[in-house]
């Protein structure tokens, strides 16, 4: 039977790189975030709701999500992601539940890791064999969105402040990757973290 893990960690925390990891090692890995772009493509009944909600100005001129102006909308004003999450959290859950389901029930004897930023939000741990939290100190992670988003400090705290804290997901974490150094400390945290699954 197949084991399926849940990851997670803040934003920027380095969840892509622990994903090649995974991958590199020849795990089956699966990405929500994949997902939450697939429930919202073009002919989607998540961009029609979408649409319903914010209106055609978060659309591109090709119909596609203008993702750049909706996050503008959302993580500015709690109740705008709170619309936001109604529309796109139960499209999601539903097909996230339908591979850990399939992966559950296959033959393989494999490991499978499944990156879900807001895994705890959404109430996906009961449905995992254990969670991996990605965790770094809230400087470096402040650091890191605004180097990699080029954005400022007042926009990378309000994404991050509209997640679960760092600390409360490595506490309520089964495993825990310490991601505040460098690449060779992040391969010697995930040799270790093979060694216990």
């Amino acid at each position: 039977m197949s084991k399926i893990y849940g990851l997670t960690g803040g934003i920027a925390a380095g969840k892509s790189t622990i994903l090649d990891f995974f991958k590199t090692y020849g795990c089956k890995v699966y990405d929500a975030d994949q997902i939450a772009r697939q429930v919202v493509e073009v002919g989607s009944i998540g961009l029609k709701q979408i649409v319903e909600k914010f209106g055609q100005e978060v659309l591109n001129a090709d119909g596609t999500l203008n993702r750049k102006k909706l996050a503008g909308i959302v993580f500015s004003d709690s109740e705008q992601l709170k619309n936001l999450n109604n529309i796109t959290r139960p499209l999601i859950k539903k097909r996230i539940l339908k591979i850990i389901a399939d992966t559950k029930a296959s033959d393989e004897k494999n490991i499978s890791i499944f990156e879900i930023p807001l895994l705890f939000e959404g109430g996906y741990q009961q449905y995992f064999d254990g969670i991996i939290t990605i965790y770094v100190s809230e400087e470096v992670q402040l650091k890191r969105l605004m180097n990699r988003n080029n954005i400022t400090r007042e926009v990378a705290l309000n994404r991050i402040n509209s997640q679960m804290s760092m600390s409360e997901k490595r506490d309520r974490a089964d495993f825990v990757i310490d991601n505040s150094g460098d690449l060779t400390h992040l391969a010697d945290e995930f040799d270790k973290l093979i060694s216990q699954l």
